[in-house]
């Protein structure tokens, strides 16, 4: 089931949506039908380069494992 925002053109606000099957999606706000969908930036997982993804602590970390990960940068 995808998630997608949409914003809303009778309100005007932006929201994300969890749209089922054929479901209409419904601004959670004003309860209008008029949506549009928007580009959204998929999200990825934030590795700090303070923290590592903590393969290294945990003893599995090489740099063919662990890629551009921050843990592999000391190496």
């Amino acid at each position: 089931m995808p998630l997608y925002e949409y914003i809303c053109r009778d309100c005007g606000k932006q929201c994300e949506i969890l749209i089922r099957g054929s479901q209409k999606p419904i601004c959670p706000s004003c309860q209008s039908g008029k949506l549009d969908k928007i580009i959204s930036v998929p999200s990825a997982p934030q590795v700090s380069s303070a923290s590592g993804c903590g393969a290294r602590e945990s003893g599995n970390c090489s740099s063919s494992d662990c890629g551009g990960c921050p843990c592999a940068m000391g190496d």
